[in-house]
């Protein structure tokens, strides 16, 4: 556990989480996947003060699984990742399974394991006032479509989720594409001095172009492909499925992606021109941009199973 701030503290862990300190208790993003790590992020919660609030940013296991470890008063989610919650663990012997890959010695520290949804949903935009501190969660479609940004204000942080993830690919298994460009105009607004991930370690400004820069990538790869053009490195007969697999290595080392479920159906894009999707307006609160929201047609992006 290391400090971004007096009173911000980060793991960087599977995923990396984050909480920060009040007057009157903590407010926690997300948990660890492994059931020993949120066991010791628990402990280092407790010593800080009650954990009032836990947020989760998205609907994937990893950020999820270790809501039960972490008792907190109440869990918070934008109401996209509380419908889409039960589609990445569907019980909670699906969830000791998934678990234990990540920590194979720790089963006895499953026993009695349950999933826990949030009890406290939002849509757009919430705000939460702490101990004398605000955070605001944005709703942010990105890496998943209900994904949230908690920007805590005095401490001048923003927990980005997996909408950022430094010296990893992205991952676009589940991913609102087009949406996630305007989320990073919307991170890029804000008035803050450092970012904490979904996986990666903290960062600053100069990451959301790279980040950006990730996704025009992939977009590309996928354009070349679509009409036609050469394979991308890696062999022939790989074709798009093959440019997904790569963009989505963003586990730990030595361990399988978590998102790798069967079953799950695979994006295609339609690729309109390489240009912004939303052009920035006036402030709307403190340190948090407008911005005019081009809805994707349905033909931007279809699904095949």
């Amino acid at each position: 556990m290391e400090q971004v701030s007096e009173n911000v503290f980060f793991y960087d862990c599977y995923p990396t989480v984050g909480m920060v300190v009040t007057d009157d208790g903590v407010i926690a993003i997300d948990g660890p996947m492994r059931p020993s790590e949120a066991i010791a992020w628990r402990d280092f919660i407790a010593e800080r003060g009650p954990l009032r609030y836990l947020v989760n940013t998205e609907h994937h296991q990893d950020h999820i699984a270790a809501n039960w470890f972490l008792q907190p008063e109440r869990v918070i989610s934008s109401e996209i990742t509380y419908a889409d919650f039960y589609t990445s663990i569907a019980t909670p012997e699906e969830g000791k399974e998934r678990m234990l890959k990540y920590d194979p010695e720790n089963e006895a520290l499953l026993e009695g394991f349950e999933l826990r949804p949030p009890e406290i949903t939002y849509k757009g935009r919430m705000t939460i006032h702490l101990g004398g501190k605000t955070f605001i969660l944005i709703e942010s479609p990105g890496h998943t479509r209900g994904q949230t940004v908690v920007h805590a204000v005095e401490d001048r942080v923003a927990f980005t989720a997996d909408n950022l993830t430094p010296a990893f690919n992205v991952a676009c298994h589940s991913a609102d594409v087009w949406g996630w460009f305007q989320s990073l105009g919307v991170l890029e607004a804000l008035d803050v001095d450092w970012y904490v991930p979904g996986h990666g370690r903290p960062c600053q400004k100069d990451e959301i172009p790279r980040q950006r820069e990730k996704l025009h990538e992939l977009i590309d790869k996928v354009r070349v492909l679509k009409n036609g053009g050469a394979e991308p490195r890696g062999g022939a007969g790989q074709g798009v499925r093959g440019v997904r697999d790569r963009t989505q290595q963003h586990g730990p080392p030595g361990r399988a992606p978590h998102h790798a479920q069967k079953g799950r159906a695979r994006q295609y894009l339609r690729l309109p021109r390489r240009t912004p999707l939303g052009a920035l307006e006036q402030p709307d609160g403190p340190g948090v941009a407008a911005y005019v929201r081009r809805t994707p047609r349905k033909s931007d992006i279809f699904t095949r199973g």
